[in-house]
């Protein structure tokens, strides 16, 4: 079957029967529409469970949906098994956070430590946390076509938002 004789539909009704949704980012509903990792609502690809460049097929059993950053990051080896893997620890543990999730990580992978460890958590500190986000996120963009800021731009902005708050203290 050529790839696009195989329609998101077919993928998202094989999938529906041959595994369970527990522990991914999108269910049934929206898996038509969104990526299958991150749960953003990007144009989607079809991605190769089993790799085209290891001869696989293009039928629906060796297909998932992901947007094109996902697609780039997702496993490139012939273990059906360790896609599901993947794909359910990169599950996000609220919708449309996914990205935000790894901006924390790239923040803490950069200085060695959590943003905002020592601040007091009341609602003047939230309140002062997004007026600094909103002060520093115009000076963030996204790059052509992913609609979206990536990780290292969110650990930017928690930096500085972070540094100014400290600043204050």
């Amino acid at each position: 079957m050529k790839d696009m004789e195989t329609t998101r539909r077919q993928i998202v009704d094989y999938w529906t029967q041959h595994q369970s949704e527990c522990g991914l980012s999108v269910d049934s509903a929206e898996a038509e529409e969104l990526c299958w990792c991150c749960a953003q609502s990007r144009q989607l690809q079809r991605c190769h469970i089993d790799p085209r460049a290891l001869g696989d097929s293009e039928c629906p059993s060796n297909l998932v949906l992901l947007c094109g950053q996902c697609h780039a990051e997702a496993p490139n080896v012939e273990d059906p098994d360790f896609m599901w893997t993947w794909l359910r620890a990169h599950a996000a543990s609220a919708c449309g956070t996914y990205w935000y999730q790894r901006g924390f990580l790239e923040y803490e992978f950069l200085y060695g430590k959590k943003p905002f460890v020592g601040l007091e958590r009341n609602e003047a500190v939230v309140t002062r946390i997004d007026e600094e986000i909103g002060r520093y996120i115009r000076r963030t963009s996204t790059h052509w076509g992913q609609g979206k800021l990536n990780p290292a731009t969110i650990a930017w902005l928690l930096r500085h938002v972070e540094k100014a708050l400290s600043d204050e203290a």
